[in-house]
């Protein structure tokens, strides 16, 4: 059984962002993030791109979600 590490739903956000920007350059203007509990622990959802570059940014920001979904683990209440 693996361990994951607990983050809030805003060291999560931050730690996205910050890779985001060091692997793709700055966070595109009018893009929006949000990471939120679901069924499976946690995911985050990004706004619609306004043009190609925005959705290449978006694209390559979901691969990064899925990575960091391995090691991290939402710090939330359980029910």
């Amino acid at each position: 059984m693996s361990v994951r590490a607990f983050k809030t739903a805003d060291e999560l956000e931050g730690m996205i962002v910050e890779q985001a920007r060091t692997l793709n350059g700055p966070w595109p203007s009018g893009m929006t993030m949000f990471v939120f509990n679901d069924s499976y622990g946690w995911s985050a959802s990004i706004s619609r791109p306004t043009s190609a570059a925005d959705d290449f940014y978006r694209a390559r920001t979901l691969d990064l979600i899925r990575t960091l979904k391995v090691s991290y683990d939402l710090d939330a209440p359980r029910c």
